[in-house]
């Protein structure tokens, strides 16, 4: 890792200074990291405690590459050479293959464009009437060392789409590492946090607040939160615990899964099929059948069930690093996350705000 930040350094110190990097990793250099990641004998807690503490090539090298005047790519050498063979034992899942060449470009060129130009290759389509908004994703990860939690920054995008990250305080956890939440003060200054950013790059603060989270909020946190929306002046908020995984399902008739997109509403609760049939396909373009999302709005919340859904099923769509249509997670989350997997290696250089230099 050393020798590829010092031929990106030399990249920065030149007089041709590229405006995206792509690091290209061999087939050799994949396997000792996949061998490096197996050999740490890592633990992965689940419910929301904070991810695996196994080292992570990746998150390591976006965090060093952070000082850097300009983001990098990184991609697996069968992404340029459809001969190199990865190692079923590396790819972790029958399932994964390669891409045909147009999906392949499509990704590459879409990320380099966003991550070369900042501009934003799409957005949520905004609708008549809709007010300001400013959507913010919770998540939290697990410190090198996997002893403790730290909040992974909220992930605030805007209406425009554009991303910017927020590092919170340690988190705490219930027990063994489970359940991690935020203090009252903590969700307090991070909400704040995120609406100054929001305020700095637009003048004004939004309309609407939406937070989104992946574990329960405690009643502490939540009151936290809404002090900070109440005092930016924000008119209308929405906390939604957003479930991975809940006990029913839905089936229909026909040889196909459920159609993306389908919602039920269970008396205030929503549930949600972000994956499912596609019709743009005439197929399911999935291995096992698709899981919904249980949608868990927090008292005093303003939308309704039915339009915190729409919500998020349009959030799933963002995602500038794929052609994938069927996300299961809105970006907000799901940038969450990617986001920690480089914070945890930030040591003592600044933190870039930048969603572009996380992904």
């Amino acid at each position: 890792m050393d020798e590829i930040i010092q031929q990106l350094q030399t990249l920065d110190e030149s007089s041709h200074r590229p405006d995206v990097a792509i690091v290209a990793l061999p087939v050799e250099l994949i396997e000792r990291v996949w061998n490096a990641k197996v050999d740490s004998k890592a633990t992965t807690e689940k419910d929301d405690s904070g991810g695996s503490d196994a080292p992570d090539f990746r998150g390591m090298l976006k965090a060093k590459a952070m000082d850097l005047s300009f983001p990098i790519q990184i991609a697996w050498e069968d992404v340029f050479d459809e001969s190199a063979k990865i190692p079923l034992k590396v790819k972790e899942s029958r399932a994964r293959k390669i891409q045909d060449q147009a999906g392949r470009t499509w990704n590459l060129l879409t990320t380099l464009y966003y991550k070369g130009t900042g501009r934003i290759p799409w957005r949520k389509m905004p609708q008549d009437g809709e007010f300001t908004a400013c959507y913010i994703g919770i998540s939290f990860y697990r410190e090198v060392g996997g002893q403790q939690l730290f909040t992974s920054a909220a992930q605030m995008f805007d209406e425009r789409g554009r991303g910017f990250i927020l590092k919170g305080k340690r988190a705490q956890t219930e027990s063994r590492g489970r359940h991690p939440y935020m203090t009252h003060d903590d969700a307090r200054q991070l909400i704040a946090d995120a609406l100054t950013a929001y305020k700095n790059h637009h003048k004004h603060y939004p309309a609407r607040v939406i937070v989104l989270k992946t574990s329960q909020f405690r009643d502490e946190e939540a009151e936290g939160i809404y002090e900070a929306i109440d005092e930016a002046g924000p008119e209308l908020r929405d906390l939604v615990w957003v479930q991975e995984s809940y006990s029913v399902k839905v089936l229909r008739d026909g040889n196909y899964p459920v159609m993306r997109g389908t919602f039920v509403d269970l008396d205030g609760k929503g549930l949600l099929y972000t994956n499912g049939s596609m019709p743009y396909y005439g197929t399911y373009p999935g291995m096992y059948d698709p899981r919904p999302l249980l949608l868990c709005p927090y008292e005093g919340s303003d939308s309704t069930i039915a339009q915190i859904a729409s919500e998020v099923l349009a959030l799933t769509k963002v995602n500038w690093n794929s052609t994938q249509m069927n996300q299961k997670l809105p970006i907000p989350i799901r940038a969450a996350r990617a986001v920690g997997e480089v914070l945890k290696y930030v040591t003592d250089q600044k933190i870039s705000s930048d969603y572009a230099r996380y992904i």
